[in-house]
């Protein structure tokens, strides 16, 4: 008798959204500086700027998933803005980052379905980017979202420069295989090369061709 076993397949119990939208793993939401809400004329940027969950970064549990509790990491990049206060809200706890350029949040709840990521660059004082990495895990399930704040004019990314040192280099698709192999963006600026707001082999091998035909 021939048997057969079958590996089961979980579903995803949980994803990102942005404007009500659902984000590939490790894509990348762009968000420019603009006037504070309370009129001081200070230039910032917010992932969520009011309640309503449409109108900002939400991590999403998906149908049938019940209020869960997890765990989340927020990184920076890089920072040129230069802001006054840099905070992180979710759930149900506000962090400050101070002099850290790393956050991490054990044990936050998702209660009636979604959770509203509040991060904030507020008082700007510079014109350039702050990337930053939001990674989340609810039981084995773990999926990443990009955060970009602008300010100013910004320059066109050299392509195939996954870590924004302007060069394309052998470093360029080492970034790549710690981003799929290991979820590691430490050190990423831009690792969809293909610009199909995913991130997959397909990005490694645009890089591949670039150093081929430098």
């Amino acid at each position: 008798m021939l048997l057969l076993s079958f590996s089961a397949i979980s579903a995803q119990s949980f994803e990102f959204r942005y404007h009500g939208e659902s984000l590939a793993d490790g894509a990348m939401v762009t968000i420019a500086a603009q006037e504070d809400e309370w009129g001081f004329g200070e230039l910032c940027c917010y992932t969520n700027p009011s309640s309503d969950a449409n109108n900002g970064l939400v991590l999403k549990l998906l149908s049938g998933s019940q209020a869960q509790v997890g765990s989340a990491t927020l990184t920076i990049n890089q920072n040129t803005l230069n802001p006054t206060t840099l905070s992180w809200c979710m759930g149900g706890l506000c962090v400050y980052f101070g002099d850290k350029t790393s956050l991490t949040k054990e044990n936050f709840s998702v209660n009636g379905g979604s959770e509203n990521v509040q991060f904030d660059a507020e008082d700007i004082q510079s014109e350039g980017v702050l990337l930053a990495t939001l990674t989340a895990t609810i039981g084995n399930e773990t999926h990443t979202v990009k955060i970009k704040f602008t300010n100013g004019d910004q320059d066109i990314p050299v392509r195939g420069d996954v870590n924004g040192d302007g060069n394309v280099t052998a470093a360029d698709v080492t970034h790549l295989y710690n981003v799929l192999l290991n979820n590691d963006y430490t050190g990423v600026v831009n690792a969809d090369q293909n610009g199909d707001n995913e991130v997959t082999s397909s990005d490694v091998t645009a890089v591949y061709n670039i150093l081929l035909n430098k």
